[in-house]
């Protein structure tokens, strides 16, 4: 009996042994975050202002400029992106364990942001631009067309999102609809605006109106995208779910 009881003892210490758990202060984190965006607006203003003087290289500050690809602030937006696709992920497999009829609809989102993550990084919206300005002329606020499939798709997924966001209590799905329109509001309408005065790669570089509307182009999604996470950690707190990781 004597040994059952140690067997038994020793599982269950093992057991807590071979299990991780990950304590997330979500107010510590938003505080993280949302500095680390503020750092970069300013060093990225800081270049904007260097730019118009004619000292654009200054010290590295290019790498903090918000229109490079290859650029903090880039790599700063897939990481957020990644974060949400993660923690909707959770979410999504919290749900599916109690037979939730929305759980897909979590796991759908985690795809859509882990897409929105790599194209963040490689750039796949890009790829249409040419084959449909050559092929319809686009031009002034439809310069960069890739604009014109995103907002019929964020149109249709809205509409199909319907009855999930009417499923979330008033304060979620505020925090949602909140944080998607700042996203959108970036990443598609003020995306017009800088096609707009777009010039050229050279030239809108050293641009000061394009330089402050990609600015706020890009202010805005990052803004959305870290919203949302704040949202997704109060939702993920509500439902007292822990995060944990098992080691076999």
């Amino acid at each position: 009996m004597a040994s059952e009881e140690n067997y038994i003892s020793q599982q269950d210490t093992e057991g807590r042994q071979n299990r991780l758990q990950i304590n997330l202060k979500a107010a510590y984190f938003n505080y993280i975050i949302y500095s680390l965006f503020f750092i970069q607006l300013i060093l990225n203003l800081i270049w904007v202002i260097f730019t118009e003087l004619g000292y654009g290289y200054f010290y590295g500050l290019t790498k903090f400029y918000f229109d490079l690809e290859e650029s903090v602030p880039t790599y700063f937006s897939a990481i957020i992106l990644l974060l949400s696709s993660i923690l909707l992920a959770l979410i999504g497999n919290a749900k599916s364990k109690l037979s939730d009829p929305f759980s897909k609809h979590w796991m759908i989102l985690s795809i859509l942001f882990l897409i929105l993550s790599m194209d963040e990084i490689v750039g796949f919206h890009e790829i249409i631009i040419d084959p449909m300005n050559n092929s319809f002329h686009f031009n002034g606020y439809w310069r960069f067309s890739w604009v014109i499939p995103a907002m019929i798709f964020v149109l249709f997924f809205a509409i199909s999102y319907l009855k999930f966001l009417n499923s979330l209590t008033s304060k979620y799905k505020k925090g949602f609809i909140f944080a998607g329109f700042i996203y959108v509001l970036g990443a598609i309408v003020i995306e017009m605006f800088s096609a707009k005065i777009f010039i050229n790669e050279k030239d809108s570089a050293t641009d000061l109106m394009y330089n402050l509307v990609i600015t706020l182009e890009e202010s805005c999604e990052m803004l959305g995208v870290m919203i949302f996470i704040s949202v997704l950690l109060s939702y993920i707190k509500s439902m007292q779910y822990k995060i944990s990781v098992s080691i076999k």
